[in-house]
């Protein structure tokens, strides 16, 4: 205890010595100790600070001004230059003095900031108060109102055909609308938009200079309703050359080089080659004798990079009096392409490692044809089919092989429509699945074909005309497998054609895909929303065939089982919804439906959907408060804790509101969450009527959970923890579906439930 008692008092004593010249330390006189903004209503402080420097040298630290001024004034070397130390970086803003131009400076950026905005009749004064030591700075702002647009425009035009155009594009194309409020942005974002029209219609030298908007003060003084004056030319163009923003051009000849590096003795050295491929010309959306358009220019630029053959690909023009010269000058990618990918995920606290191999060969068949080689093999950590509370590792293994080619390669009579697309690619490919679980192996061997093309940036495109699945089952000889096919057995007497699903199966379907997204996906919390559809039929082919069977396939899988061939309808529909909320536009708030109904009309296989096929519903990216696909369908409710849950139709939806709460290593924010759903069987007629939809009946039996999360954001990836509970169980009696308030932490009727995931869940 003495020996701890010494340490202590010279310690003390060394802290003391260090602190004496700070008591001694004074200030820099006229020393900015708080800057302050009052009077913004409109414009909230955290975006003027944002977008005005200079408003954030307050001296507010969570050091004392004075010992922040002392450690910057210790951080120099007392030599002539006074370069800063590198070992005390820490503290490395020194507080700001008084400087009576900065400060005037500053103030003439908000007011040009509010005039940008549309408050034109805005006012700042600064005022400066405080002792000879400590200064404060006020901005005060008087907003006055905010100018909006009337649209109640007039056009100033020289040439007649580009009048009659303008015309067309304000009543049509126009950015501006009306009562939205005057900002200089939307101004330019409109000469953006016109510059953009204008190009693609021709004028090649069309540009934002020649186009002047300006303020119309004539129609109202007070300037609160703007009406606007388009001039073209605007009234300061001056084109140092002949006048040509007004002619329309033309599409010349092309000419394609592609340049590549050479080893000769030991020097490299750049070679050109001119090109003439009819497969990059196909994928070019102009040819000679087109009218110039910048957006088919651009849209045959993204169309070369989709090919993933270039790694840069750069496109010039020479012009005459009447014709542009596209000149596209390419550098090829390697042949070779190998990429490798590490991950995994945890549940229960068990790893799930995956290891991905990717192999990319190019101008395998053709000049701009590659083919993808991939594996992958993973142990995904996942609990028992018939008992929750075990958790293994199950073995998944995928291999595939598929080629890429540049182009949709359709009838030639839908040239025409193929011009208006980006990014279109024919796929053609093979694959083998396999999972090892302790109930079961199953394999999938697989054949597909899949058109993919963009109408724009927000719109993707899918369609497959041949999409082929065999499928087998096989049981090992354990204890575990014995008590799953027990249990399918036992689900048949009663009724359920579960089973079927795990019989030989082959699958077949052609299936469409649309998907709009107006932002890109990232850990942002951003404004926006996405639509995604789906439309399957399965086994359309076989409609055709006498018995709705392919024998050659029976003859192939010679199966003592029954081998099932699928015939169903499928439709899937996904819409989320992205909010900013809050005074500074921090927080979001978050909104997902999902619904979807699949139908199965082959009475040879008792009207069973293919497993994979089929909707589930719980788990992190779902219901969370309920296990992954153990909830449903209806009101059911499984006595032997079955974990999957197949069901022909679900409704889905959830409410989060993600906000900040702390930077600490990366972002960490918090969720608040309510997710409702279920899902059905559809009744055929049949027996079994577990979980049947029934349109009187499905609201009370909609499970209703909440809770909390937490996501660490560390840009790169997010982590995610969310604690959920059942508010609503729909498979308790009609008086006891409340179950909110028997939430508890450990087991019980309601245990809260630990998702842990990469990612949002939607």
């Amino acid at each position: 205890m003495k020996k701890v008692t010494v340490v202590f008092i010279i310690l003390l004593w060394f802290i003391c010595q260090a602190c004496q010249p700070l008591t001694t330390y004074r200030l820099p006189p006229s020393t900015i100790k708080n800057i302050t903004i009052q009077g913004n209503k409109k414009v909230s402080t955290e975006e003027l600070k944002t977008n005005i420097s200079g408003l954030k040298e307050s001296n507010k630290s969570f050091l004392f001004i004075r010992l922040n001024s002392f450690l910057s004034q210790k951080r120099h070397k007392k030599d002539s230059l006074g370069i800063k130390q590198a070992s005390i970086q820490f503290f490395k803003r020194s507080p700001s003095q008084i400087d009576s131009i900065a400060l005037n400076a500053v103030k003439s950026n908000i007011l040009t900031y509010y005039r940008k905005n549309g408050f034109l009749s805005s006012s700042v004064k600064l005022s400066i108060s405080g002792d000879t030591i400590y200064k404060f700075v006020n901005f005060s702002i008087n907003e006055g109102p905010q100018s909006l647009f009337s649209l109640n425009d007039s056009l100033l035009v020289d040439n007649p055909s580009l009048a009659l155009s303008m015309k067309d594009y304000m009543q049509s194309y126009s950015q501006i609308k009306s009562e939205k409020p005057l900002s200089i942005d939307a101004i330019n974002q409109q000469k953006s938009s016109i510059t953009s029209y204008f190009k693609n219609r021709g004028y090649f030298y069309f540009a934002p200079e020649v186009v002047g908007i300006y303020l119309n003060d004539l129609r109202d003084t007070t300037l609160q309703r703007v009406g606007l004056i388009y001039k073209i030319p605007a009234t300061n163009y001056v084109n140092n050359t002949t006048r040509s923003y007004d002619r329309i051009f033309r599409f010349g000849s092309m000419k394609i080089d592609e340049a590549s590096l050479t080893q000769e003795d030991e020097a490299q050295t750049w070679v050109k080659r001119s090109i003439n491929s009819t497969q990059l010309k196909r994928i070019i959306n102009f040819k000679e004798g087109d009218i110039y358009s910048l957006e088919k220019a651009n849209q045959s630029l993204l169309n070369i990079y989709a090919t993933d053959q270039f790694k840069t690909v750069n496109l010039t023009f020479d012009t005459t009096a009447t014709k542009v010269y596209p000149k596209i000058e390419l550098v090829r990618n390697n042949k070779y392409t190998f990429s490798s990918e590490l991950g995994g995920s945890i549940f229960r606290g068990i790893p799930g490692p995956f290891l991905t191999n990717s192999l990319k060969i190019r101008q395998v068949f053709s000049y701009l044809d590659y083919i993808d080689f991939t594996g992958r093999i993973g142990f995904e950590a996942q609990t028992g089919f018939i008992n929750t509370e075990t958790t293994r590792k199950n073995l998944e293994l995928n291999l595939s092989t598929t080629l890429n080619l540049p182009s949709l390669f359709i009838p030639r009579q839908f040239d025409t429509w193929k011009q208006t697309l980006t990014a279109s690619q024919t796929q053609i490919g093979i694959g083998y699945d396999y999972i090892d679980r302790p109930e079961y192996n199953r394999t999938n061997i697989k054949l597909f074909q899949r058109y993919n093309w963009k109408k724009s940036n927000n719109q993707y495109f899918q369609l497959s005309l041949v999409d082929l699945n065999l499928l087998n089952t096989n049981y090992p000889s354990s204890p575990t497998a014995e008590a799953f096919i027990s249990y399918l057995e036992e689900l048949r007497l009663k009724g359920n054609n579960l089973y079927r699903s795990f019989n030989p199966s082959f699958v077949s379907s052609i299936n469409f895909q649309y998907n709009y997204r107006s932002f890109l996906p990232s850990n942002l919390l951003i404004s926006g929303n996405s639509l995604l559809v789906n439309l399957e039929s399965g086994g359309t082919t076989l409609n055709f065939l006498g018995n709705k069977k392919l024998t050659f396939i029976e003859d192939h899988l010679n199966s003592n089982q029954e081998i099932q061939f699928y015939r169903y309808l499928r439709f899937n529909v996904d819409y989320r919804k992205y909010l900013l909320v809050g005074k500074h536009a921090k927080s979001q708030i978050a909104f997902k439906v999902n619904a979807g109904l699949a139908y199965a009309y082959g009475a040879e296989n008792g009207f069973q959907l293919p497993y994979e096929k089929n909707f589930f519903i719980g788990g992190p990216s779902s219901i969370r408060a309920w296990k992954p696909r153990r909830l449903g369908p209806g009101g059911y409710n499984s006595t032997n804790n079955l974990i999957e849950q197949p069901g022909s139709m679900i409704i889905e939806s959830s409410l989060e509101y993600r906000f900040p709460i702390v930077q600490f290593l990366g972002k960490i924010n918090g969720a608040l969450f309510i997710d409702a759903g279920n899902i059905w069987n559809i009744d055929h007629g049949l027996t079994n009527t577990v979980g049947n939809f029934n349109a009187n009946t499905f609201l009370n039996e909609i499970a209703v959970g909440t809770g909390f999360g937490v996501r660490w954001d560390f840009d790169y990836f997010l982590l995610r923890l969310d604690l959920a509970t059942k508010a609503i169980n729909p498979a308790n009696g009609a008086n006891e579906k409340w179950v909110l308030p028997k939430t508890t932490w450990g087991s019980g009727e309601n245990p809260i439930e630990f998702n842990i995931g990469i990612g949002y869940p939607f």
